[in-house]
């Protein structure tokens, strides 16, 4: 199904979501981005499912979680290049996440629990030590907000940059120390990350 990764409609509607809510976008720029973290969820539950639908349809499994700790048992040779005609660094099969020289596996894996745990909890806490319950309309945007790491109130450094850091981690998987000066790969550009 490497159709689906290939798509330039849905890679352009990627690129496309990601430019009307950048993650960078901050609240003192007095424009709300109002829902930014529900649409964020929502967007990529869609994608996923989608995939999902792509993979059942071709007799193919649903795709796994990724693991920190695990083999990425598919690889992935991408047909895309970049304007220069240098291609993007391909997946091969069996990889596993390594550090990044500003960031380790276990900084992620750390974000995820974090994560994980204030939706256990059904609370996180703002800047100023406040409780907010997720078990409200806006619950799933405070999340998304966090999840993305998008400018919001509840304790940015704690919960880190997990998304991007997500998607750099399996950019980078086959050169993490920037040994052979490959370029990034696709998961690292809007516009060829599904």
């Amino acid at each position: 199904v490497a159709y689906f990764g290939e798509d330039v409609g849905l890679n352009s509607h990627h690129s496309h979501w990601h430019m009307d809510f950048p993650f960078w976008w901050k609240k003192s720029y007095d424009v709300t981005k109002d829902r930014r973290g529900e649409l964020f969820f929502y967007m990529h539950h869609q994608m996923v499912n989608r995939f999902d639908a792509e993979r059942l349809s071709n007799w193919l499994p649903q795709v796994e979680p990724l693991g920190w700790h695990h083999e990425i048992e598919e690889g992935f040779a991408p047909a895309a290049m970049y304007f220069n005609g240098q291609e993007f660094p391909m997946r091969p099969d069996g990889m596993h996440f390594h550090d990044m020289p500003w960031f380790t596996v276990k900084d992620t894996e750390d974000y995820e629990d974090r994560i994980r745990d204030v939706i256990a909890k059904g609370y996180v806490k703002t800047n100023d030590f406040h409780k907010v319950y997720l078990n409200t309309t806006e619950g799933i945007d405070i999340l998304g907000l966090i999840v993305e790491s998008l400018d919001h109130d509840y304790n940015r450094h704690y919960f880190g940059k997990f998304h991007s850091n997500a998607h750099v981690l399996l950019s980078k998987i086959t050169d993490p120390e920037q040994k052979f000066g490959m370029p990034p790969g696709v998961m690292e550009h809007f516009e060829t990350a599904t």
